[in-house]
């Protein structure tokens, strides 16, 4: 039996996922956005914005850092 690394990666988004940690992704062209990762698989993630869930492709980001605070309780 081999013996598996860690995935980085995936242990980094999944954590954020499971926090729902609002993150700024920065992309390659320079764009911004903010929001919440919701899911991931090996090429793409998901990420909550204002609401509306936009699928993301890994290859166009070039940093995913989490903001400074935790995202609220829901109250529902």
């Amino acid at each position: 039996m081999g013996t598996e690394k860690p995935n980085i990666q995936d242990n980094y988004l999944n954590e954020l996922r499971k926090l729902e940690m609002p993150v700024r992704v920065l992309f390659s062209s320079g764009k911004e956005l903010q929001g919440i990762i919701t899911g991931f698989d090996p090429f793409t993630f998901t990420l909550e914005v204002k609401g509306v869930e936009l699928l993301v492709y890994k290859s166009a980001v070039a940093v995913i850092a989490p903001e400074a605070q935790r995202r609220p309780a829901s109250t529902s």
